[in-house]
């Protein structure tokens, strides 16, 4: 399944500040300003908390409203509400992957969707609690970071699409993993 899309754009590139792991080493750079901070994990891969820059409040806000209403979808398996809310791109590969492993049955988001089901979804339950807590951004792509349910971490890769956000995966992003 496509799920990986959420490394996609984090770049790499070696600036000394990596451990053989390629995780980002805390020690090696200054905790990000604004909310990211609270999601850098000592040790931990920390591409996302040093990605581009720190969404302003409205930023995070119109991101949030996005992030919100989909999860919601997500967790009660409204596929065709969740659908609107997942940029072309990304539904593309669901379909496609779809399509490929049902035999051609599943030829479209909510087909995908319905196919998938809890798999893609990541299961029944919603992982917001409120608003998100960071906005990673530039150029178009976005990493919304929220504090969830259970003290669980959480991201959601996002992307500009006609001026809106739209969510670049099936299932919320465990910070954990």
């Amino acid at each position: 399944m496509a799920i990986a899309v959420l490394v996609v754009g984090c770049g790499g590139g070696g600036d000394g500040n990596s451990t053989d792991s390629g995780q980002t080493d805390p020690r090696a750079l200054p905790l990000p300003p604004g909310p990211s901070r609270e999601f850098v994990i000592p040790g931990g891969d920390n591409t996302i908390q040093y990605f581009g820059r720190e969404g302003s409040e409205t930023e995070r806000e119109e991101a949030s409203t996005v992030v919100e209403s989909w999860d919601r979808a997500r967790a009660a398996r409204k596929w065709e509400v969740d659908c609107r809310y997942l940029s072309r791109p990304y539904t593309d590969i669901i379909v496609t992957d779809a399509e490929g492993v049902s035999n051609g049955k599943a030829t479209t988001c909510v087909q995908a969707l319905a196919f998938f089901g809890s798999v893609a979804s990541g299961g029944s339950d919603a992982t917001t609690t409120g608003p998100i807590d960071s906005l990673r951004l530039t150029r178009g792509t976005g990493y919304a970071q929220y504090h969830g349910r259970n003290g669980i971490d959480w991201i959601v890769p996002l992307k500009k699409e006609d001026g809106e956000w739209k969510v670049e995966v099936t299932a919320p992003v465990d910070r954990r993993k």
